[in-house]
């Protein structure tokens, strides 16, 4: 396995524990919510409960990593501790935007997926189509890092980014 692999992977399972430790306190402070509130989680339809994932969970840690990437440090918390940054062709805002939407974009469309499946089935061509979208990409962003030579997947290429070591 190259170096960068090795490099790119302990940087993802770093920011994978740092969105972990969000989402459990987001459902720490939901539960509470729905519990003084709602006194329950409230009935919701499929539409506000896709809402719900999405701006709750999704849209804020893309903002996160948009921000944390277009930063002068041009590096999320798992990149930094392990001497990675991104750099950018354009305009740092513009592509971390982009580039993170597209990254998290299969998370989103797992979230499509299974509330999509709880209300309506798993075996409905949208949960399917969802479902297998996102599992693709995933696999799709693991191989292009892992084969091509500058380690620059579907969302690099699209932002005009790239994953560097840190230059000292």
């Amino acid at each position: 396995m190259n170096v960068r692999l090795v490099q790119r992977l302990k940087a993802l399972f770093l920011d994978w524990l740092l969105i972990s430790a969000y989402l459990v306190l987001l459902a720490v402070c939901a539960t509470a919510v729905y519990s003084v509130l709602f006194d329950g989680v409230p009935e919701m339809t499929v539409l506000q409960a896709q809402l719900v994932a999405a701006l709750t969970s999704v849209v804020p840690v893309i903002i996160i990593f948009s921000v944390m990437e277009s930063s002068t440090e041009r590096a999320s918390w798992g990149k930094r501790r392990v001497g990675l940054e991104v750099k950018y062709n354009g305009s740092p805002i513009r592509g971390s935007i982009i580039r993170n939407v597209l990254k998290f974009l299969p998370w989103q469309l797992g979230h499509m997926s299974t509330i999509h499946g709880i209300y309506t089935g798993f075996d409905t061509p949208f949960a399917i189509i969802c479902l297998t979208l996102s599992v693709f990409l995933t696999a799709g962003y693991v191989l292009m890092v892992s084969i091509r030579r500058d380690g620059r997947h579907l969302p690099d290429l699209l932002a005009g980014s790239r994953v560097t070591r840190i230059e000292s």
